[in-house]
């Protein structure tokens, strides 16, 4: 497996654990003591349905940090002019040996909207429907985040955590970047307004950082190899988001007077 190599994921969800569906649902509808059944139903006819799908992409990332462009801290993917904006995607992947875009989806709307229209006759079996989908889109992103670990594993590297668009202060318009560099159009069907709102409301878009799995995680400057001749350092500023404090000039000595 290659870096800058489009893996597409089968995230096909066979069966679903009743408790994983409740989680989705009122506590109150839970004392339903044939509420099992109802959703083994519902979540059996859905898996036969529904597909899910999965895109991910690796890319190296590099700190850019250098003024004026760039006064917040922030992650360019090394050969492309995509930037992940926030600190969070800053925090994870300033120490991360590649980052994933990823994205995963149940289905299509129109999908979801035939299935609906033939499953759902009642209230009940609309919140069951939408819970079943909500546990199917959970599901689906969980396989995709195991595939990239198995990749990263390959690599002798260990996988994080997602950070998803429209999560802490990573932005969601970063959907529309990942939505053109993992061609999710072409290969799952969806897009991205220019706000980022994706097409499909049950897919999951974001970022995973890959990490060496023997690397010592310190920051700061004199750990660096480049410290010697760091253009960020010489305009003031540092990688990891911080100004250097410039050292205090020593006083010139008095003249003496004649």
């Amino acid at each position: 497996m290659q870096v800058h190599t489009i893996h597409g994921i089968d995230c096909a969800v066979e069966k679903i654990d009743p408790a994983v569906v409740e989680a989705f649902l009122d506590a109150a509808l839970c004392d339903d003591p044939m509420l099992g059944d109802s959703i083994c139903a519902m979540a059996d006819a859905m898996s036969a349905e529904l597909h899910p799908r999965g895109v991910y992409k690796l890319f190296n990332p590099a700190t850019c940090t250098l003024p004026p462009k760039y006064t917040e801290p922030a992650i360019k993917l090394v050969g492309t002019l995509a930037v992940l904006y926030g600190e969070a995607a800053y925090e994870r992947m300033s120490e991360a040996e590649h980052t994933a875009m990823a994205v995963s989806t149940v289905g299509t709307d129109e999908q979801i909207a035939r299935l609906r229209d033939r499953l759902v006759h009642s209230d009940m079996e609309s919140l069951l429907f939408d819970a079943c989908l909500e546990a199917m889109t959970s599901l689906a992103a969980d396989k995709l985040a195991a595939a990239i670990a198995d990749d990263a594993h390959e690599r002798g590297l260990h996988r994080g955590s997602t950070l998803e668009c429209g999560t802490e202060d990573f932005p969601l318009t970063m959907n529309k970047t990942l939505s053109f560099f993992v061609q999710t159009e072409k290969r799952l069907g969806l897009t991205a307004d220019e706000d980022g709102t994706p097409s499909d409301r049950w897919s999951t878009w974001g970022v995973i950082g890959l990490y060496n799995e023997t690397q010592k995680k310190r920051r700061g400057c004199a750990y660096c190899h480049n410290v010697r001749t760091c253009t960020i350092r010489k305009v003031g500023m540092t990688c990891h988001g911080r100004r250097t404090r410039k050292k205090a000039k020593a006083p010139k000595p008095a003249q003496d007077q004649a």
